[in-house]
């Protein structure tokens, strides 16, 4: 039933091309909301990987493979995220600062620094600077040219 839901693997679709910054922040806070509540029941998914990310038009979420939902280490799950984002980060267009800070949050969880909980709320705070970012860039793309304050200091004269 899930499958028929979700069209693709993150792989497949970041095979296709680039992705815009605010999907694949969604798409990754969507995949750390599933690792964040397995392990607040005490299981780990086991094999965090973007083959295992399936994508549909709500967004994101993890494959039910037969490694899923088993006892273990979250950390590892953790990792394997952080790799995982990073692996998304190399396919992302968006501003650079903010796809630095986003390979922070990666090594981060790669590092085992963060735990799941935590890189879900960085995530969600980044997710907010983005769609602020979007909005700006929206609100400058609506304005008419010369409306800027430089357009209307005068030329100086070389007299």
């Amino acid at each position: 039933m899930i499958q028929a839901i979700f069209q693709e693997s993150l792989t497949d679709r970041m095979g296709r091309g680039r992705l815009p910054l605010a999907k694949a922040l969604r798409y990754a806070t969507q995949v750390a909301a599933c690792l964040r509540d397995l392990h607040r029941q005490g299981l780990v998914y086991g094999a965090v990987s973007s083959q295992l990310i399936l994508l549909g038009p709500r967004g994101a979420t993890l494959r039910n493979s037969g490694t899923s939902a088993q006892l273990g280490d979250p950390r590892r799950d953790v990792a394997a995220f952080g790799a995982v984002l990073s692996e998304i980060l190399r396919r992302v267009e968006g501003p650079e600062r903010l796809c630095a800070e986003i390979q922070s949050l990666a090594l981060l969880c790669q590092d085992q620094t963060v735990d799941m909980r935590q890189a879900l709320i960085g995530l969600r705070l980044l997710g907010l600077q983005a769609e602020q970012i979007t909005a700006a860039a929206r609100r400058l793309a609506k304005r008419p040219r010369g409306s800027g304050r430089l357009s209307a200091v005068p030329a100086l004269s070389g007299k």
